[in-house]
């Protein structure tokens, strides 16, 4: 039996998020083949768009990559206010050499990750901040943790006005349904929707009932597993969570308006 984890009391609350109207988010890298213009790769890039700001979380294995697909789905890099890393996994950090053109941007690093990962973002030309604890970053958007996996790894997410959070996740090597509960805990907020690697190649039917299991209790509305989910636990969720399973691959494009 899987119980329903409460939010904090208000006053111990880690962060707390006014709502945006609107969201675009668009997986730029991955491995699961979608659009056939734009090229695959083991690895994560995920585009977010809200009223005011943009995001790019994590960076797929390659520049050239990400710069093709950056190109083909017309996402103009100048206009990105900051980078944010989910960990230190070169599959999510290797495509920083496409964005050099952000010179002196801030890219938000998880605390503990290797300090050959800083010192690369600092020779890029980026600002590296590193990030110990669950921190608003925009209107209505946030990271979460680090929580550690390993390695340390944090989360990204948006709330839309009358939804929920959208949680975003790298590998979720913490695991995918500890991430989740963890936002819903120190924002206090519905969760509507995930969508990220949720690190489950090889997983145990038992590991993949309880996932399912949390995103029930917490009434998720959404769920977008791709990157490192594996097919099994893809096919898994599309038998077991009906509606609420919506796929994903390279390409994939959510848009919420609150």
């Amino acid at each position: 039996m899987y119980y329903y984890i409460k939010p904090l009391p208000e006053e111990e609350k880690e962060i707390k998020l006014e709502p945006v109207s609107y969201v675009k988010i668009v997986v730029v890298v991955d491995n699961n083949l979608g659009d056939p213009r734009l090229k695959t790769a083991w690895g994560v890039s995920i585009y977010v768009e809200t009223n005011s700001n943009r995001i790019l979380f994590d960076t797929g294995p390659n520049p050239s990559i990400l710069s093709h697909n950056l190109k083909v789905l017309n996402i103009n890099t100048s206009r990105i206010d900051c980078i944010i890393l989910s960990h230190e996994h070169g599959d999510h950090t290797g495509g920083l050499k496409a964005l050099t053109n952000l010179k002196n941007a801030t890219v938000y690093i998880p605390s503990g990750a290797y300090s050959g990962l800083i010192n690369h973002v600092k020779n890029l030309g980026f600002k590296p901040i590193l990030v110990n604890k669950s921190t608003v970053v925009f209107k209505g958007v946030a990271i979460i943790g680090p929580l550690y996996g390993p390695p340390y790894e944090q989360a990204l997410v948006v709330y839309v006005k009358n939804k929920g959070l959208i949680v975003i996740t790298g590998c979720a090597h913490p695991g995918i349904d500890k991430i989740v509960e963890y936002a819903h805990k120190v924002t206090g907020l519905p969760v509507y929707a995930v969508i990220g690697g949720f690190h489950l190649i090889g997983a145990s039917t038992g590991r993949l009932e309880k996932i399912v299991s949390t995103f029930k209790v917490l009434k998720v509305v959404e769920v977008y597993p791709i990157h490192c989910t594996g097919d099994v636990a893809r096919e898994y969720f599309e038998k077991n969570l009906g509606e609420a399973y919506k796929g994903g691959h390279v390409g994939t494009i959510i848009v919420l308006k609150g």
